[in-house]
């Protein structure tokens, strides 16, 4: 009867054992398969380099500002999730079709941060913050995006300039 019991020992012991191995390897796969899809298979967005957004003021507490489209040039670094650099006025198209170009010490500067939401199984969305220093005040202008892309996006901004909101494009190239 002993040696039923110590049969019955030595499988339990092979079976644990059997267990912990096989669930730290089952461990290894799942963290190499995550890595390989952030890495290679859904890589982070590039979003370092010299870009273009256009801003098409929709509504606005200030009456004047209402179809105003606005172009920026922004200067980004993006690291990993996170977006910084600077973003100069460059030129306002008012409703009538005038055109006003900002050239040199006319134009107005600021600084943007933000940050790039990456999801698995849906599309990436950025969210970017910048605060510009303007002739008369500060002002702060917010950009959403729900599908990122490098190349060209379509999105929503905010603005605390004359409340003001409206729809946003953005790409690598000159509008």
């Amino acid at each position: 009867m002993l040696w039923l019991i110590e049969l019955v020992n030595r499988m339990i012991e092979s079976m644990l054992s059997n267990v912990i191995l096989s669930g730290a390897m089952s461990t290894l796969l799942a963290a190499f398969l995550i890595f390989v899809f952030k890495e290679y298979i859904k890589r982070p967005p590039n979003f370092s380099g010299v870009f273009e957004i256009e801003c098409k003021t929709l509504k606005s507490s200030y009456n004047s500002y209402v179809n105003l489209t606005t172009f920026y040039t922004l200067v980004l670094i993006c690291d990993n999730n996170t977006i910084e650099g600077h973003i100069e006025k460059i030129k306002d198209i008012e409703n009538d079709g005038n055109e006003r170009k900002y050239i040199g010490v006319h134009r107005n500067i600021g600084d943007v941060n933000g940050v790039i939401k990456r999801n698995y199984l849906r599309p990436n969305h950025a969210s970017l913050n910048i605060k510009m220093h303007g002739d008369k005040r500060d002002y702060t202008i917010m950009l959403y995006f729900k599908k990122v892309n490098t190349k060209n996006m379509k999105g929503t901004f905010l603005s605390t300039a004359a409340d003001s909101s409206g729809d946003v494009k953005w790409q690598r190239k000159n509008f």
